[in-house]
């Protein structure tokens, strides 16, 4: 490799390190039960800690629960500028927690977040068991580079068949390192 061409990969890792230096805080997480015969218990806790905000909850239902679909939108607002959604998709949750969705956002999504649990779930999901997320977080290298700074609203609804069983919410802040 020409010293010329090390140069410039060297000078554009440089900008994309300094572009994608981000600060993601949740400021609002709620997972809310629509199906109150199917859960035993449930909570969402959301801390700040420094500069990062860390997400922790526990789930415990009562019966087999299989054939699940999750239904996802993420919208962002930029200062100025019209709400803009990212994406809106319908997924079968099933697949993703089975690893059978090959996606590889929605893998990298996944990963991200089953480190923080206390076990990897498989569906069908287990009666009486308690599924606790520890102090996840969001991992600013996973964003894209060129992020604009925006507030996000996600939304996750849960259902089986036609029938709504849950539904999750984290409102948020990305902002550029200083």
């Amino acid at each position: 490799m020409s010293f010329h061409k090390l140069r410039l990969l060297v000078f554009s890792s440089l900008i994309n390190c300094s572009l994608c230096a981000h600060v993601v805080f949740v400021d609002h997480f709620t997972f809310t039960v629509d199906d109150r015969d199917l859960f035993l218990s449930q909570s969402a806790v959301v801390e700040q800690d420094g500069n990062r905000s860390y997400l922790s909850g526990h789930m415990m239902i009562n019966r087999l629960v299989n054939d699940l679909t999750l239904t996802s939108s993420m919208d962002i607002t930029r200062p100025q500028r019209p709400e803009l959604r990212l994406y809106n998709v319908q997924l079968n949750f099933c697949s993703v927690l089975n690893n059978g969705y090959k996606n590889k956002f929605i893998r990298m999504l996944y990963n991200n977040y089953a480190q923080f649990l206390n076990t990897k779930p498989k569906c069908p999901l287990k009666p009486n068991f308690n599924y606790s997320l520890h102090r996840a977080y969001i991992d600013e290298a996973m964003l894209p580079d060129l992020l604009p700074e925006c507030t996000y609203r996600l939304k996750m609804s849960f259902k089986h068949k036609s029938k709504l069983l849950a539904h999750m919410q984290i409102d948020g802040r990305l902002l550029s390192k200083r």
